[in-house]
C-alpha cells in the first residue's frame, strides 16, 4: 500500500533530505551529510514522490492475433 503505516522510515525517502550523492542524502534538519539507507529522525516525513517504484515486468506471451478471433 502506498499510504501504509508501516513503511521504511529511511533518509531517501524523508521531506527534509536531498540528494548529495549516489549513497548520501543531505538532511536539512541535521545540516550534514547522511547515507540514503540510514534510519531516520524523529523529525521523518515521507515523501511519497521519493519512493522508489518497482514496475511489473512485462509478461512473456507467444499470442498472437488469431487466439484471440471468434
Amino acid at each position: 500500500m502506498i499510504y501504509s503505516q508501516d513503511i521504511n522510515k529511511i533518509c531517501a525517502v524523508c521531506q527534509l533530505a536531498h540528494k548529495h550523492s549516489d549513497d548520501e542524502m543531505y538532511c536539512d534538519k541535521k545540516k550534514q551529510a547522511v547515507p540514503a539507507n540510514a534510519a531516520a529522525c524523529e523529525k521523518f516525513k515521507y515523501d511519497i514522490l521519493k519512493r522508489h517504484v518497482r514496475r511489473m515486468r512485462k509478461l512473456k506471451t507467444d499470442f498472437n492475433k488469431e487466439d484471440f478471433t471468434l
